[in-house]
């Protein structure tokens, strides 16, 4: 009995609170299942002026400026460079002034008397920048092919380096080449002839300027 009263009791607790729902739904004039979403607000993007930096503009430009300059210099430079070369190709070179060094037995070491030759050599050059320098190295006939091409080279070699950091010939205007045996100036049967093939000729070479 207790337990039956329990419930009656309940559900008429429901039916009253379910009365004070309604009442209040119906004094609102809506009684909504779901909250209506906020809608988001519009703002009104305001225009966003850049500042203009002149000082770093005028910089910028100043440095363009600066590098185009550079630019055209560099070009009318290898435009001289180019032109002079195009004039020494259309002419022939001769001889200026030449000299002839000597070297021991199997070596490519310059003496004394060597480098006072190219002394003089260095001081024609200095002379007239379009002057350009032809050493060719030579041996005798004792020793095979291939070893005195490798000899000649290295004499030739020598008396570059000696020009170039001795007496600072710039090193573009120095060429060399090696002859081996191949250029006898005396007959080998000699001694006295083949110490005249351990040689390497120095030549200065110009051309006629109009």
């Amino acid at each position: 009995m207790n337990g039956i009263r329990v419930g009656k009791f309940g559900a008429v607790m429901l039916l009253v609170l379910l009365a004070v729902v309604v009442s209040g739904c119906a004094w609102r004039g809506a009684c909504p299942v779901e909250e209506q979403a906020e809608q988001p607000k519009v703002v009104k993007a305001e225009p966003v002026i850049q500042q203009v930096d002149t000082g770093k503009l005028e910089a910028r430009l100043a440095d363009l400026e600066k590098r185009l300059a550079a630019d055209e210099s560099a070009i009318a430079e290898a435009k001289k460079i180019a032109d002079k070369a195009l004039k020494c190709c259309n002419k022939e070179y001769v001889t200026i002034y030449s000299e002839v060094v000597y070297f021991g037995f199997n070596s490519s070491v310059l003496d004394k008397e060597s480098t006072d030759k190219l002394d003089r050599v260095a001081e024609k050059l200095k002379m007239d920048p379009d002057y350009i320098i032809e050493i060719a190295g030579h041996c005798d006939s004792v020793g095979n092919i291939d070893y005195n091409i490798l000899l000649g080279q290295r004499r030739a070699e020598a008396v570059r380096t000696y020009l170039v950091d001795k007496q600072h010939i710039n090193y573009p205007r120095v060429t060399i080449r090696s002859s081996g045996k191949a250029e006898p100036a005396a007959e080998n049967d000699t001694e006295e002839g083949r110490g005249k093939n351990r040689r390497a000729t120095v030549s200065v070479l110009g051309y006629v300027k109009e």
